[in-house]
């Protein structure tokens, strides 16, 4: 359940978002950054979940929490794009904090890109708020 603070912290994130966005759809050589297709953003949220899924196998009792939490917005944020909840992947590597943070910080750049370019409205507004979802990610993994 999402408490009145997180939702007040995903709002200012939304408004950072697209308000930072502009600057943030170019590369180092001014060109337009390439469109994540849907299809490569169902990937990158696939790809999060399994990690998650794979820091579970060796995280303590409070980092377990957290993570299950975190995953479990991740599947959020594919149905809320009208993809499909993911199928259970088969987990063979660990990973650990540090490596959720890259991940979440990376996702977060690729959704943010995605909501500043995105020819639908609606759809760049899904995408900005998915991307501060997974900017907060990054606090709440730094935090434990």
């Amino acid at each position: 359940m999402i408490d009145r603070r997180r939702v007040l912290q995903l709002g200012a994130l939304a408004a950072l978002t697209t308000t930072v966005l502009p600057a943030c759809g170019t590369d180092e050589q001014g060109q337009p950054a390439p469109q994540p297709t849907p299809d490569s953003q169902q990937a990158d949220e696939l790809a999060l979940i399994a990690a998650y899924d794979a820091a579970l196998l060796s995280a303590g009792p409070r980092a377990t929490v957290v993570y299950q939490r975190l995953r479990d917005e991740h599947v959020e944020h594919l149905v809320a794009l009208g993809w499909q909840q993911p199928p259970p992947a088969p987990v063979d590597a660990n990973s650990s904090r540090r490596v959720l943070i890259r991940a979440e910080r990376r996702a977060s750049r690729i959704r943010s890109d995605a909501a500043a370019t995105s020819p639908d409205a609606d759809q760049a507004q899904i995408l900005a708020l998915i991307a501060a979802s997974e900017a907060q990610h990054v606090v709440d993994l730094e935090a434990l």
